[in-house]
């Protein structure tokens, strides 16, 4: 009995020190925390009143879906993360998931796949068609450049398919069914989406697990985390009402938009000057370019109000555009007439003047390189102004 004793006391002691560790050292709660609170076995634990809601919610959603909600220390480490340091995140994705989920379900029902996977695109680049990260992977859906092309998305010195939200996210529909064939488990899909199919593979074949939860630690860093981030986020966002999270204005005001392509190349300053639509508009209505210049015969999106002022002034704007193109017309930008000096050549010149060399020649009518001192050159640089 007395042996008992002290083997209890030891035991509280062990516990007491580990909830000091934990209060002290939170971002360290995910390894402390027990493993066993989850949706198949929620008698294991004593829960407080707050993780209990959480789990009828999570059951909720696991009902709905047949992706896999589980609530576990990970994904409640998760779930703390937004609701704490990164709130202010989640305070956004409310705001800008107005403009785009509504069509990522429209392809996520289309493709007959769970719509739960729209909230994925806001672990990969919180709702950033043009999010680029170190490894190269771009858009809302973070693919990689073979990927992307494997999946019919073209990149060009002027487009960037990755960055278009709708050919993008058509592209991870597709992806996504073609990894549930191979798997046949939303939480392996989930896997395989962030560290890559063969890789999954190999580490399923080399410790014979299937299951998401028990092949986790043989997994690298970023795909162990990357399930329950799902899940935290898939949460948050669907009882962000009963959480009382606020919605930040997106500031996305474009309701009604159509398409139109131009015959010529056409940069965004003209369209913005002409028809009064600013450029920050543009760059938001069509991601999918790199530069702000639209390229000929490319389906471009505009507010309708503008498109039909386009429409209605089209001769107008290609006689305007042409003027532009001869230099009758200079817009954001002035004439400079440069003196060559000695050393000068032309890509040295057009460093300076942030110009490229076949358009100083164009300018010019120069059939070759050759500069003599004295020379005079026509420039057109940006205006700062």
């Amino acid at each position: 009995m007395f042996l008992n004793k002290i083997y209890l006391i030891i035991c509280l002691s062990f516990v007491h020190f580990h909830l000091l560790l934990a209060q002290t050292n939170p971002i360290n709660e995910i390894d402390v925390l027990s493993d066993t609170l989850s949706l198949n076995n929620p008698q294991a634990l004593d829960l407080s009143l707050e993780e209990d809601i959480i789990l009828k919610r999570m059951q909720s959603l696991d009902d709905s879906s047949p992706m896999d909600f589980t609530y576990n220390k990970y994904t409640k480490f998760y779930i703390d993360r937004y609701l704490g340091k990164d709130l202010k995140l989640i305070n956004r994705m409310l705001g800008i998931s107005a403009y785009y989920f509504p069509m990522m379900e429209q392809q996520l029902d289309r493709f007959q796949i769970p719509l739960e996977l729209k909230y994925l695109a806001i672990v990969e680049s919180s709702l950033n068609p043009k999010a680029r990260s170190r490894s190269g992977a771009t858009g809302l859906w973070q693919f990689m450049y073979p990927t992307g092309k494997e999946y019919g998305l073209n990149v060009t010195s002027y487009i960037d398919e990755r960055q278009d939200p709708l050919k993008s996210t058509i592209a991870a529909c597709t992806y996504f069914q073609s990894l549930y064939n191979m798997f046949g488990d939303w939480n392996l899909v989930l896997a395989a989406y962030n560290g890559g199919p063969g890789y999954l593979k190999r580490v399923m074949a080399k410790t014979e697990l299937s299951d998401f939860w028990e092949l986790r630690p043989h997994l690298r860093k970023e795909t162990q985390g990357y399930i329950p981030k799902f899940i935290a986020v898939s949460y948050v966002m669907s009882f962000y009402k009963e959480l009382e999270i606020e919605v930040f204005d997106a500031h996305l005001k474009v309701s009604e938009r159509d398409t139109i392509s131009f015959k010529r190349q056409t940069p965004y300053s003209l369209v913005s000057n002409m028809f009064c639509v600013s450029i920050e508009t543009l760059n938001y209505l069509n991601p999918s370019f790199k530069t702000e210049i639209l390229p000929e015969g490319e389906i471009i999106y505009l507010p309708s109000d503008v498109l039909m002022d386009v429409v209605r002034n089209e001769d107008y704007f290609y006689e305007y555009l042409e003027k532009v193109d001869n230099k009758e017309i200079l817009v954001d930008e002035i004439r400079l007439v440069y003196v060559v000096q000695k050393g000068d050549y032309l890509g040295k010149i057009a460093r300076e003047y942030g110009l490229t060399v076949p358009n100083i020649k164009q300018w010019n009518k120069l059939h070759s390189d050759n500069l003599s001192i004295g020379d005079q050159l026509i420039l057109y640089i940006p205006d700062e102004n």
